[in-house]
């Protein structure tokens, strides 16, 4: 697809540039948001990514460098995102800009390392790097976010995982990460309402980490009663659905292929 549309939407996307926050990226590029990306090391993917989704998808993007480990990354995160060009072509030329909120209709906050290693061997640097990027970013880009997404009327959706309500003694930071993050649904929920909606989506086996072995992969989909990874497509379709859906806060919403039906991480 060549050239760009203009979007009426405006989505940023953690972690945007890569795997399934890439995913996502498309996913709302078709659905016609303008998309703002997060990065945190990669500028070479970041940069292809955003290519892609102004070519391939006619689709208005941006890509931003942010580091959760930083304290303040969510405040710098969104200054940059909306003093950029990005956002000046939503804003009304005739008014000033601090007149009202840059618009912004989605956040996203797919951001999120993988440091799998076994319980003995977890260190307060891996359970900091997991902790800063998942739940506390979420927190204040949350708070961040909040006075443009209250005048868009907009909506918040956080990656989760379906992991984060079973054992996984091999990932424990990523999974009381993830279950932390569970819990901000429902606060976020009621503290931004009736405003703003948040909402998780869970996945399965989706895009399995390259640091995961074939064997690992495949035994945990031998434990679905799919017998199959989650379709990447099935799973962007219901977060787009979730994120738009007004009648929705306050949800975690699991694909996983039956994964947690039967209780095994």
């Amino acid at each position: 697809m060549t050239g760009t549309r203009t979007a009426a939407k405006v989505a940023l996307v953690t972690g945007g540039t890569k795997r399934l926050g890439f995913e996502l990226a498309k996913a709302l590029a078709r659905a016609g948001y303008a998309l703002a990306l997060s990065y945190r090391s990669d500028a070479d993917a970041a940069g292809r990514a955003v290519d892609f989704l102004r070519k391939e998808e006619g689709a208005r993007a941006q890509a931003f460098h942010a580091d959760f480990s930083a304290d303040n990354a969510p405040d710098s995160l969104f200054e940059e995102v909306f003093s950029s060009s990005l956002f000046s072509s939503s804003s009304s030329s005739s008014s000033p800009r601090s007149a009202a909120p840059p618009r912004l209709d989605a956040l996203v906050h797919a951001a999120s390392p993988w440091i799998p290693k076994p319980f003995a061997s977890v260190t307060v640097s891996d359970w900091e790097a997991v902790f800063r990027a998942g739940p506390r970013a979420a927190f204040f880009l949350a708070q961040a976010a909040a006075p443009a997404l209250r005048a868009a009327q907009g909506s918040i959706l956080l990656v989760s995982d379906v992991a984060a309500t079973q054992a996984w003694p091999s990932h424990i930071p990523h999974v009381a990460a993830k279950a932390a993050l569970n819990a901000l649904v429902s606060n976020l929920a009621v503290a931004l309402g009736p405003d703003v909606r948040v909402n998780a989506i869970a996945p399965g086996v989706v895009l399995p980490p390259v640091e995961m072995s074939a064997a690992a992969v495949a035994a945990l989909v031998a434990r679905t009663p799919l017998a199959r990874k989650v379709g990447v497509e099935d799973l962007t379709a219901m977060a787009i659905a979730v994120l738009e859906n007004r009648s929705m806060t306050g949800q975690i919403v699991t694909v996983d292929a039956g994964r947690s039906v039967r209780g095994e991480a």
